[in-house]
């Protein structure tokens, strides 16, 4: 018996070691938050990576250079995509006139609001931005369309190390950011799909790449 007990005790001592090396996740104070988006806001430089399929069986992609990034700090909360190419998109808009009009459009700035998931124990912080919705006015066919361009990216977040923002360089450890765009929409009813990433389906996905080295 007085075995067993040793063995337990081992067991148990062994389990509470193994727990407290897990992280530990907390939420944040709005002190706590304030603090980290001072340490995240900033401009940063890159590029845009566009990744896209147009139906067919072939991935194409892209890259556009001189690309850059503006984030707020806690009183907008905000992350600014500086010059998007929103023409782009028409390489994978099936609508003829749709897909001309977009073809036109001068780059714009797309603006995300970002949030803190949780802290860690050791100050590690999971950041990340909130869906966004990009309202479009194209004049097509001899008429104004109004519609609205989904970007999906509440289920992305990114690990922040407490040494890189104590550094200075908050995304040293990110090769990007990533924009998931869903499709476009007239009011309620979708007209051009890019959620699903399969032959037959059109889809365009974009990471603005940073340079750590700037």
């Amino acid at each position: 018996m007085k075995h067993m007990k040793s063995i337990l005790v081992s067991l148990a001592i062994l389990a509470l070691a193994s727990c407290s090396s897990d992280p530990v996740f907390h939420g944040m104070t709005t002190q706590q938050k304030e603090h980290y988006a001072k340490a995240v806001s900033g401009e940063y430089t890159g590029n845009y990576a566009i990744i896209y399929s147009d139906g067919s069986s072939d991935t194409k992609s892209e890259k556009i250079e001189g690309a850059q990034v503006t984030i707020s700090d806690q009183t907008m909360q905000s992350v600014f995509f500086h010059n998007f190419p929103i023409s782009r998109l028409s390489l994978v808009v099936k609508d003829p006139a749709l897909a001309e009009a977009l073809a036109s459009l001068p780059g714009i700035d797309l603006t995300a609001t970002y949030r803190f998931f949780d802290l860690q124990d050791n100050g590690d912080v999971s950041w990340g931005y909130n869906d966004f919705t990009i309202p479009l006015t194209l004049h097509v066919d001899n008429a104004d369309r109004h519609l609205l361009l989904k970007v999906s990216n509440a289920s992305t977040y990114y690990r922040l190390t407490k040494a890189n923002m104590d550094a200075g360089t908050p995304f040293a450890n990110q090769d990007s950011f990533e924009l998931q765009f869903d499709g476009i929409y007239e009011g309620s009813t979708p007209i051009e799909d890019f959620s699903v990433w399969q032959d037959g389906n059109a889809a365009f996905l974009v990471f603005f790449q940073i340079d750590n080295k700037g």
